[in-house]
């Protein structure tokens, strides 16, 4: 909504460093011709945002913690030269209320053919797929020893079962999951899952 701060765009105005983080889904699309130029337009959309960030690609979130932890990178001087209203208590700084998240864990196993439709669902609508800023979870599946894991944002889904990432024996095989996005529907998720 108008008058309502753009929570992403701010972060990355404010980053020291900047994760570039799921570049596999880059290389990994079919579609897209050529990878590096792919990656360094949205490098550069990123530095139109924040130019003084270092940007670090990754996968999986996977980096050096020595990279992102205690470089002393943070410069109260650079965020008020940004923006000189930072450190006013006074002034107005509104958040979208529609922005939450969606969380749950439940004992019990999903049917893979259903969980599949419902995913469908979820993410085939542009409309509806666009406020799912991001998910991911971890499935007990009826008849599989690993665990389904899945991940997305909007309508960019990727989701298997892993290997090595099985149900121990006695482990008690669950569902689990969270949703960040725009208007969404609790209730509706939670039981959509456990409806597969």
């Amino acid at each position: 909504p108008e008058g309502v701060e753009n929570e992403a765009q701010e972060q990355l105005a404010f980053a020291d460093r900047i994760l570039l983080n799921k570049i596999d889904l880059v290389y990994g699309d079919d579609t897209i011709a050529d990878k590096e130029d792919e990656l360094q337009r949205i490098e550069a959309r990123i530095r139109a945002i924040n130019g003084a960030a270092q940007i670090v690609r990754c996968q999986q979130s996977k980096i050096e913690p020595t990279g992102v932890i205690n470089i002393g990178a943070f410069s109260l001087d650079r965020v008020v030269e940004m923006d000189p209203e930072f450190l006013n208590e006074d002034g107005e700084h509104q958040h979208d209320d529609r922005v939450t998240s969606c969380s749950t864990k439940f004992a019990g196993e999903v049917v893979f053919s259903k969980l599949e439709l419902y995913i469908r669902s979820l993410i085939s609508k542009v409309e509806s797929a666009k406020n799912l800023f991001r998910y991911k979870g971890v499935l007990a599946v009826s008849g599989m020893r690993q665990k389904f894991v899945f991940q997305g944002v909007h309508m960019t889904f990727t989701g298997d079962f892993r290997d090595g990432a099985e149900w121990g024996d006695g482990e008690e095989r669950v569902c689990k999951f969270v949703f960040i996005g725009r208007d969404l529907d609790h209730d509706a998720l939670i039981m959509g899952f456990k409806d597969c």
